[in-house]
């Protein structure tokens, strides 16, 4: 099972944000992003944001930048949100600025049962959980299928991209050909990706409902 490989390097990740957090604090530098980036990554989940009250989960909340988004363009009005973490400071954190908010400490191959209207992971899988560049992108590929399981409209998802001038050690880049087919065979036919909110990342949408309306061959939800 390649959950349970030997091979994995998740205590090396959470060393390596633990050890940023202690040295910048409640800062974007803390999840190895520059300042202002986090924003533009957050613009892809407000077209799915309805008039109606919708559920999201945050899986990698880190310091809850998502929860302040949401306040901040006051759409929080017309959510419920609970955040997910693997690094226990983030959550202590986030359970500290946050009193109205759920959040919540799980392992890296913690199984979750409960539904969302909207799942997001921004900066989950950027850098590699495994030595093996299969193993850790089949891990990235096995968790967002669970993921996928728990949203009941919208999983939303970034990935570095490769097209760009420099790779970083130890981040997981992804072809644009390996995720769509990743999300053909193994989640949904009706998906977007983006290339647009950043110049050196992909952000999928990926929609639960892709029921195909015959003989007329659209989908049901564009009906």
């Amino acid at each position: 099972m390649l959950e349970n490989s030997k091979m994995s390097s998740f205590d090396k990740i959470k060393n390596l944000y633990e050890e940023n957090l202690q040295k910048f604090g409640d800062s974007p530098a803390s999840l190895l992003t520059p300042k202002g980036r986090n924003d533009l990554r957050f613009r892809a989940i407000q077209p799915y944001i309805s008039e109606s009250h919708v559920s999201i989960l945050d899986y990698g909340c880190g310091l809850g930048y998502l929860l302040e988004y949401l306040i901040k363009l006051k759409l929080i009005k017309k959510c419920s949100y609970t955040g997910y973490d693997i690094i226990p400071n983030f959550i202590k954190i986030c359970k500290k600025k946050f009193k109205n908010s759920t959040f919540k400490l799980i392992s890296e191959n913690e199984s979750i049962y409960e539904k969302f209207d909207i799942v997001f992971a921004s900066g989950v899988f950027n850098i590699m959980s495994h030595h093996s560049e299969f193993e850790s992108k089949e891990y990235a590929f096995t968790r967002i299928e669970k993921l996928f399981s728990i949203t009941k409209n919208v999983l939303i998802c970034d990935f570095p991209s490769q097209y760009v001038d420099f790779k970083q050690p130890d981040a997981q880049h992804f072809r644009v050909d390996e995720l769509l087919g990743f999300f053909s065979k193994r989640l949904s036919r009706r998906f977007i990706l983006r290339h647009d909110l950043l110049p050196y990342e992909m952000t999928a949408i990926v929609f639960k409902d892709s029921t195909i309306l015959r003989p007329d061959n659209i989908y049901l939800a564009d009906k």
